[in-house]
């Protein structure tokens, strides 16, 4: 399964697993899970769903 087997540089050489339960937020492991996957950007958000805004 990718939230346990893929280890992910961006997060510190975690596991999105390990880096949820170490705190990071959702929303930084779901990004970067998208980027090792080489999701196109338009799509890290939902297909045909606008980027929501941060703050």
């Amino acid at each position: 399964m990718l939230l346990r087997d893929t280890v992910i540089v961006e997060l510190g050489n975690r596991t999105p697993e390990q880096a949820l339960a170490v705190g990071i937020p959702a929303r930084d492991v779901w990004i970067a899970m998208c980027r090792v996957q080489e999701v196109p950007v338009e799509r890290w958000h939902g297909a045909g769903r606008p980027k929501p805004a941060r703050g």
